[in-house]
């Protein structure tokens, strides 16, 4: 209780901690949700925010070039000062796991200080399961040497344990800003729908696009899906122009920071019909916004999204649940307001304040001997 109510006096993690703190991952400059949406905040809420940046896009030898200086200015940060004693981790699966135990192997084994491996993504599982025997070997180690691994759900708590033997492993939830709400006007009786991220078969819009596609005439009239993101673009323009729903679906290009907000507050039903994922903070962005959920029983989606209370949970790749719960919220729009309501207050759990409070825990659980976490 005293981390929360020091939080809630100054809005943010003092110096006499953050300063102590150096924050290793992708930078969150501009970035493209993700990881770097969890760092852009801890930047802003950290009254000291000591950071790394070990990734940055761009072709192979780009990355690697990137990932060297990340690495050189790293042990330069670690030479000069001596405030630092634990180095927050922010990965995932693939290139980011390496990148990321060449990092900890410098912070743990050559200066000595306390390592935070903060997983994060939902195709960890995928990533290890596939990985030859020496990179299961690696992800073991990383695993066990942390001093503690932070997941963002419960599910992927009981996965790692059930899968590798770990010091401390806790659950620290994602973080959402606390949301620019202005008043909408009424709706007009065509349900918005609305689809934040990567454009890519992994992520189901393409499934959702061929479910508009093949029920067009009934959805003309009664509802638009706006995708706002990067990716298979071409893809994606090609199926919309093929099924002729240009009237129902709308591409809008990367949906900055800025127009973010105006999205959300625009919209009914946020629709996520992934096959992976950790805790989407696109998810709980449209939750604090009062948004009804469409998502898939994957990662940690099902502990945010309470089927009937605030949306419906659809398996991966299934058109046919996708449809069902098209429909049901179309031919039931007053459900939405209750849903919303719903929404919104799981979402209170995932602002600043209570999130900071059980961060500056886990970061006084590595600086003194005298306090705990939960596991």
């Amino acid at each position: 209780m005293g981390q929360l109510n020091l939080i809630q006096d100054t809005g943010k993690i003092p110096s006499e901690i953050s300063s102590k703190i150096l924050t290793v991952g992708p930078d969150y400059h501009n970035h493209k949700g993700g990881i770097g949406a969890v760092i852009e905040l801890y930047h802003k809420y950290f009254e000291t925010f000591k950071f790394i940046n070990t990734y940055k896009g761009g072709g192979f030898f780009s990355k690697a070039f990137y990932f060297l200086k990340g690495v050189s200015r790293l042990i330069g940060v670690l030479l000069s000062d001596k405030k630092i004693k634990v180095i927050h981790i922010h990965g995932a699966s693939n290139g980011s796991f390496y990148r990321k135990f060449i990092i900890f192997l410098i912070a743990k084994y050559l200066f000595k200080k306390k390592i935070v491996y903060h997983i994060h993504g939902g195709g960890f599982h995928i990533f290890s399961e596939k990985s030859n025997d020496f990179s299961k070997r690696l992800i073991s180690f990383f695993l066990r040497k942390s001093d503690i691994i932070i997941c963002v759900s419960n599910s992927w708590v009981e996965y790692f344990r059930k899968n590798y033997k770990t010091n401390i492993i806790t659950v620290l939830p994602n973080m959402v800003d606390i949301p620019e709400r202005i008043e909408r006007a009424p709706r007009s009786g065509i349900i918005t729908f609305l689809f934040l991220g990567l454009v890519c078969e992994s992520k189901g819009i393409f499934d959702l696009i061929h479910v508009i596609g093949k029920n067009k005439n009934n959805y003309a009239g009664r509802m638009k899906l706006f995708i706002g993101g990067n990716g298979e673009i071409k893809k994606l323009n090609s199926l919309i122009k093929n099924y002729q729903i240009e009237d129902i679906v709308k591409y809008q290009g990367w949906v900055s920071k800025k127009r973010k907000a105006e999205v959300l507050n625009s919209s009914d039903v946020y629709i996520l019909p992934s096959y992976a994922e950790g805790s989407p903070i696109s998810i709980l962005e449209a939750m604090s916004y009062g948004m009804a959920i469409i998502s898939t029983k994957v990662g940690g989606i099902p502990e945010l999204v309470r089927e009937n209370q605030n949306g419906f949970l659809i398996e991966p790749g299934n058109p046919g649940q996708i449809e069902k719960a098209l429909d049901s919220i179309i031919s039931n729009q007053g459900i939405l307001e209750k849903f919303g309501s719903v929404s919104e207050s799981i979402a209170q759990k995932h602002l600043p304040v209570p999130v900071l409070g059980q961060l500056m825990n886990i970061y006084q659980s590595l600086l003194t001997k005298n306090t705990t976490i939960p596991e």
